[in-house]
């Protein structure tokens, strides 16, 4: 057998190397880390022990050794010199000197103190957790899924107050924002900023803790194997920076963020903040088919001594070809190329594909000049995105919103707004990214309303399309580039003339999926309670609970829920989420199956508010639907058959089985026969009747195997007939059971 070798387990391997024998067996005691205490010894000689230890994790399994490795990445992160200036401060919060000074005192340096804050108590564990993720947040920093950031809309930002008696308001207003069942925990850790440069200057970090989604969890007792279920800790953070004049919030939830952002604003300083955030935008090339040379933009923290383009990039005409052109002497692009070709591309604003533009700029307190160079690249490419420098960033997104350029998003606008969520549940019924812009068009979505919300993302261009001739044949025509940037055209086949259209449709657009479902989530509005984190891409979803006549309902989405693959996958997943009261299943189809698990299905169409109630789904309605389907959802349903207008497929109803859908006129005829026989209280039906203009002599032919008939039909014993598989019917009785047994006592 070869030698066994360690594949992702370099923490772990790190940590080993680097920390004493004491803080190797304290980390060793996580429950995580139970690994490495089984069957080794820690009694041996100190410095032979990482040695020993390192070959005993070379012959643990891979689902061993994981767990440690993920604390060890844990630990190395708070060792970092910037993890351990975070992990100092919020020792603080321990408020006891001899273990603020114990903790001080650990052998290993910073990774002992990591280590001892991970392992010593649960108060000590919380504070870890508090300081990794205030250390998130530099890592995290710009990632749109995770992180919004809001400005300070004044000249200079107010100081920030914050103690006990502070600290309970923002508390219960969080929980309120963030729809929390249970009461959650702010902490407030105060820090000196990463770039001070010898000033005074603090951040403010609040790291609001709740708990997250249930989940389960495996512990072993005397040997036996036995799971629990638990809420673990989540937390959103929210930085005040005075000095940068920004609020920034991570969040899973895009919703809460701006609510959370407006808490911190209300109770830390009492000031407003703007009114979107700050690092969603989309961007306009437009403005650099004119030259630049007399643009002096007056932005915060800076002049800009000159703006110039290095370089920038154009279609030819409107063909797919395009042309680069690059000047390195830093002179006026439009300048340059007008005097050597006319009626060039570069002037042309629907052409433009991307540019490279250089400002030269005199910071505040400086003389020297710093060039700033953005590339901007369609769609939608900016490289400050990346910039880790804020200052920088700060200025040159100033300098882009100025020009006219930069183009801020409005996440939320449309928040009471039913029209827009019914866009939401047309999109979220397709389900697909990227759409192309005809087919949003064809879906009635407002694509112009939902990029300003940051649904939709501009894409790639679209070259060609396919138009329907007057004889129905389908026809490729190329989609070619206006003047106007807002326009396209074709040429029609037949006629020879020009067609314009909208520039938006021949786009294809990238759909945040995500964040369609937490539209649906903020137009459920306050009644909705207990929204824990993050939420699965999964399908169904759980969106959080409602209060509906005194029992808190569970509310889960699910798109596509006429579909009976998707129906059937929803159904398995709720079937196994069983709760004591029925819970509600909001859907996009428009007649979807009615129950899933206990749950009432209910499209969301249905339950759209009028306008004007703060909310845009009419809660009202949405428990009226509810109550309505209550008792059937547990399994009272009535026996129906519903058959669609066509008259080629239809849905039987049974009490305590899953809705079945068939097609084919046949078994519909089968079903209505067996209905209308129950309805009028004889529910045998004889076999020929049953089947008869069907083709078939008895069910078993008409339906597949793979069907499940034989669950919601049954033959009647000792009779030629059928019968729905009803558990309320009487069982009838059996005449071949008597025969056999009087039978036996003559023969006895």
């Amino acid at each position: 057998m070869g030698k066994k070798t360690l594949t992702n387990s370099h923490c772990l391997l790190e940590l080993i190397e680097k920390a004493p024998a004491q803080t190797l067996k304290a980390f060793s005691g996580l429950p995580e880390c139970q690994a490495l205490t089984r069957g080794f010894d820690w009694s041996q000689d100190a410095a032979a022990l990482p040695a020993a230890l390192i070959e005993h994790v070379r012959h643990l399994r891979k689902d061993q050794r994981d767990p440690a490795e993920r604390e060890a990445l844990r630990v190395l992160r708070l060792a970092s010199p910037r993890g351990a200036q975070i992990l100092t401060t919020v020792a603080d919060q321990l408020n006891d000197n001899d273990l603020i000074e114990a903790f001080m005192s650990q052998d290993g340096g910073e990774i002992g103190r990591a280590v001892w804050m991970r392992t010593h108590s649960d108060e000590a564990a919380r504070l870890f957790d508090v300081a990794e993720s205030i250390l998130n947040t530099g890592d995290l920093r710009g990632n749109k899924r995770l992180h919004d950031a809001f400005d300070v809309p004044c000249d200079e930002a107010p100081p920030f107050i914050w103690n006990d008696s502070v600290k309970k308001q923002p508390e219960t207003q969080l929980t309120s924002e963030m729809r929390l069942v249970e009461p959650c925990e702010v902490i407030h850790i105060e820090m000196a900023d990463d770039d001070t440069k010898g000033e005074n200057r603090k951040t403010h970090y609040l790291v609001v803790r709740f708990a997250g989604e249930q989940v389960t969890a495996v512990q072993v007792i005397n040997r036996n194997r036995r799971s629990f279920c638990y809420f673990p800790a989540r937390d959103a953070t929210l930085i005040y920076a005075p000095h940068r004049k920004m609020v920034e919030v991570y969040a899973h939830t895009l919703s809460t963020r701006a609510p959370l952002a407006n808490v911190l604003s209300k109770h830390g300083f009492k000031m407003p903040l703007s009114n979107r955030p700050l690092d969603r935008s989309r961007y306009d090339l437009s403005r650099f088919a004119r030259p630049l040379k007399d643009e002096k933009p007056r932005i915060d923290g800076a002049k800009v001594e000159r703006l110039y383009l290095i370089e920038a990039k154009a279609l030819l005409g409107h063909a797919t070809d395009a042309v680069t052109l690059h000047i390195d002497s830093g002179a006026e692009l439009h300048e340059l190329i007008d005097e050597r070709w006319g009626n060039h591309p570069f002037a042309q604003p629907g052409a433009l594909l991307g540019v490279t533009l250089v400002a030269d700029l005199v910071f505040e307190g400086e003389t020297s000049v710093t060039p700033l160079s953005i590339v901007l690249a369609e769609p939608g490419r900016c490289s400050l995105s990346g910039e880790k420098d804020q200052r920088v960033r700060r200025v040159g997104m100033q300098l882009l919103e100025a020009l006219g350029v930069r183009k801020p998003l409005h996440p939320g606008s449309g928040v009471d707004d039913p029209n827009l969520i019914a866009q939401v549940a047309r999109l979220l019924e397709c389900a697909t990214s990227p759409l192309d812009g005809f087919a949003l068009a064809k879906l009635g979505i407002d694509i112009d309303h939902l990029e300003d919300e940051g649904i939709l993302t501009e894409g790639e261009r679209i070259t060609e399309t396919v138009v329907q001739l007057d004889d129905g044949a389908p026809f490729t025509v190329k989609l070619e580039r206006c003047a106007d940037q807002n326009q396209v055209r074709y040429r029609d086949p037949l006629t020879g003339t020009d067609v314009v259209l909208p520039a938006k449709l021949a786009r294809r657009w990238k759909v945040q999926l995500n964040w369609l479902r937490e539209e649906i989530i903020t137009a459920l509005g306050s009644a909705l309670k207990g929204v824990r984190g993050r939420h699965l891409d999964d399908e169904p979803v759980f969106l959080g609970e409602m209060d509906i006549d005194g029992h808190a309902v569970a509310l889960y989405f699910a798109a596509k829920m006429s579909s009976e693959r998707q129906y059937a996958r929803v159904d398995a997943a709720l079937r196994l989420r069983p709760r004591a009261v029925p819970g509600i299943v909001l859907t996009t189809a428009s007649i979807p199956f009615p129950f899933a698990g206990t749950n009432v299905v209910i499209p969301i169409e249905d339950v759209l508010s009028d306008g004007g109630d703060g909310s845009a789904i009419d809660t009202t309605r949405l428990k009226v639907a509810y109550r309505h389907g209550q008792l059937a959802a547990m399994g009272g349903t009535t026996v129906s058959l519903k058959v669609s207008a066509d008259g080629y497929s239809a849905t039987l109803y049974l009490p305590g089985k899953a809705p079945w859908k068939v097609t084919n006129k046949a078994k519909i005829a089968v079903l209505q026969r067996l209905v209308d026989a129950y309805t009028a209280g004889t529910p045998h039906v004889n076999t020929k009747k049953l089947m008869e203009d069907t083709g078939c002599a008895s069910p078993a032919n008409l339906f597949s195997k793979n069907s499940p008939w034989r669950a919601y039909l049954v033959k009647v014993k000792g009779a030629h007939a059928w019968q729905l598989n009803l558990p309320t019917l009487d069982a009838p009785v059996d005449d071949d059971t008597e025969v056999e047994t009087e039978e036996a006592a003559m023969a006895g």
